[in-house]
């Protein structure tokens, strides 16, 4: 692998680019790792087409990138090409035009509407749990994906989504089979191909868009009370006050929120149960806290404050396994953030995984240390940021963390989760997720 610093120049020629393009490719979580290790806080790193990343890990330049001058980057490849599948949503939007679209979905998210969800994914989770039994085994990572599709179902479309839960399954598998041409300068022209990978993406997506669209067409008359996601958009009115959104508005905006709001969600509650398992004392602590808190009635949005220790749990596995794990930029200007200067195009990488796991940043990195959130000092700015930061910072943060909180007290009050693998493989797509599943056994809490 060619890394070289900020500043020396690229070596190692065109085929140090396709091998590290192919590294990358294969595993890029423990890539990621060598960037930093061999690199340092600050790597160029040659890839295919003359292109060269650079790797940050200094806690000071992302705050610099995601904060300081946001106004100067655009977001990465694979989420520009991610329009494909999301259309010209909030995730992908850029500049004036993302700017808009937050206002306009801003009120769905208040803290008092988002407060209102609680009931809603507690009802979910008890749902999920009435249909557990004591020494069943079960995926917990299906388990998780399917409680948080009908969460977000629920609370932001105010429906249940469960019997299209296989759809939209198929084009987020469909999307990770197609996700690393994201990556590559010139995977474009990868579109052009009859490829199986492209013709299967094509074939779900246009399925889910038929559910979206079926879904959409199906309001009519007064909007719901309270109203959702989808009465929200309809209600407002397009640029310039001249005419309602048109319906790809607001199937864009539904399905970035239908798919990023669950998917992030359930890897992260996957992890925790995980985590959970790897340290028991850590979950007799849950569960201390929860019989304390609760004793036996359920949780309530208005607990999320009272559950500190469990909140602690969620906030560490979002450290240690942070379903979102690496974020790019491409500068639109020569940007000089002191230690280093990003060229005009110039690519940023920028990866919570590496950063949350960096023993300079947080004291015994790798351990599961739901405590060190409890007291001690706050982590540097820009070292810890599993929703982003800055202006793009995640619309959905409270909404996640009251619903991973709830998630969790809910289940734990009942049963307790033993996954089986102690260290299962991750596959790092849009997502961390366990390669092939993950297989748990329920227990009576």
């Amino acid at each position: 692998m060619a890394v070289v610093s900020q500043s020396q120049g690229v070596r190692g020629g065109p085929a140090a680019g396709w091998r590290n393009a192919a590294a990358y490719l294969r595993d890029p979580l423990p890539y990621l790792e060598d960037v930093a290790r061999t690199g340092g806080p600050v790597a160029k790193v040659p890839f295919p087409g003359g292109h060269s990343f650079h790797f940050v890990s200094d806690p000071d330049l992302v705050r610099r990138v995601l904060v300081d001058e946001h106004a100067s980057f655009v977001k990465g490849r694979a989420l520009r090409a991610a329009r494909r599948l999301l259309g010209d949503g909030l995730l992908t939007s850029e500049g004036a035009d993302h700017l808009r679209r937050r206002r306009m979905i801003q009120p769905v998210f208040r803290r008092a509407v988002i407060e209102a969800y609680g009931a809603e994914m507690v009802a979910a989770a008890t749902r999920t749990s009435a249909r557990w039994r004591a020494g069943m085994e079960l995926d917990i990572d299906l388990a998780m994906t399917d409680l948080a599709l009908d969460i977000v179902g629920r609370t932001i479309f105010n429906a249940d989504v469960e019997s299209e839960a296989s759809e939209i399954r198929d084009v987020l598998e469909a999307g990770m089979r197609v996700f690393h041409r994201f990556l590559l300068p010139g995977g474009e022209l990868l579109w052009h191909l009859p490829l199986p990978a492209t013709r299967g993406f094509n074939s779900a997506r246009d399925d889910f868009d038929q559910m979206m669209l079926a879904l959409i067409r199906s309001r009519s008359g007064a909007a719901q009370d309270p109203p959702d996601l989808i009465d929200h958009l309809i209600m407002l009115e397009g640029d310039g006050g001249d005419g309602r959104l048109s319906e790809t508005e607001i199937r864009d905006e539904a399905v970035t929120l239908l798919l990023a709001g669950h998917e992030t969600t359930a890897r992260a509650l996957t992890w925790a149960w995980h985590l959970l398992t790897l340290y028991p004392d850590a979950a007799t602590a849950v569960r201390a806290e929860l019989g304390a808190v609760l004793g036996d009635r359920p949780p309530t949005a208005t607990d999320y404050a009272q559950l500190p220790y469990t909140r602690a749990v969620f906030c560490e596995t979002l450290r240690l396994y942070p379903p979102v794990w690496a974020l790019a930029r491409i500068a639109t200007r020569e940007v000089d953030l002191g230690h280093l200067v990003i060229p005009d195009g110039g690519t940023v990488i920028m990866s919570q995984w590496v950063m949350h796991r960096d023993p300079e940043l947080f004291e015994h990195a790798l351990a599961f240390r739901p405590e060190r959130w409890l007291s001690g000092p706050e982590p540097h700015p820009g070292a810890y940021f599993p929703f982003g930061g800055g202006p793009r910072l995640c619309i959905g943060e409270r909404f996640a963390m009251l619903e991973g909180v709830l998630v969790l007290a809910t289940l734990a009050q009942r049963w307790e989760v033993e996954t089986q693998d102690r260290a299962p493989r991750i596959d790092a797509r849009f997502t961390l997720r366990p390669r092939g599943g993950l297989r748990a056994r329920i227990r009576a809490a």
